[in-house]
């Protein structure tokens, strides 16, 4: 190897090596870092559970939903409505059930709109840990289906909803 070839290797070895222990150690110019702003340790119940969504109602009218139940606080005159639709069903292709309360905890169950009332699903959740996916199906049903809300006494408002993409 050429004399001058290998001091120039050399030379290059170097500031390679600083450049990339700089771009490790994270610094990109010659300032120094901020300090980190100081905080005080966190309350116990700041850190028991994630902040919870504010209670909000679906769109009902959402093309992938296939049934909603939701129960209303009015007043001291708790009320419902159960919708079927505007989606159907479709044999063998995964469903989920969705749904959020205030209160304690809700039960639900999802049935055929037909005669028959065959349940097809059903469960529970408590309202400070709304299902995420946990609740999901694949049946050999298709058609209309109807979600009922099975022990929501102890929430003031709740929905359950059955969405099939």
């Amino acid at each position: 190897m050429d004399t001058r070839n290998r001091t120039r290797a050399f030379a290059i070895v170097p500031t390679g090596l600083v450049v990339l222990a700089c771009v490790i150690a994270g610094c990109t110019s010659g300032e120094a870092p901020e300090p980190a702003a100081s905080e005080s340790a966190p309350s116990p119940s700041a850190t028991s559970a994630p902040p919870a969504e504010a209670f909000a109602y679906p769109d009902k009218t959402d093309p992938t939903q296939v049934g909603i139940a939701l129960k209303y606080e009015e007043g001291s005159d708790p009320s419902g409505e159960i919708i079927a639709g505007p989606a159907v069903l479709v044999a063998d292709r995964q469903f989920t059930v969705e749904g959020q309360c205030e209160g304690d905890r809700v039960g639900f169950e999802v049935v055929t709109a037909d005669g028959e009332r065959r349940v097809l699903a059903e469960g529970g959740f408590r309202c400070d840990d709304p299902p995420a996916g946990e609740f999901s199906y694949r049946l050999p049903y298709a058609g209309v289906v109807q979600v009922n809300l099975t022990d929501a006494d102890d929430v003031d408002r709740a929905w359950v909803r059955v969405v099939q993409p």
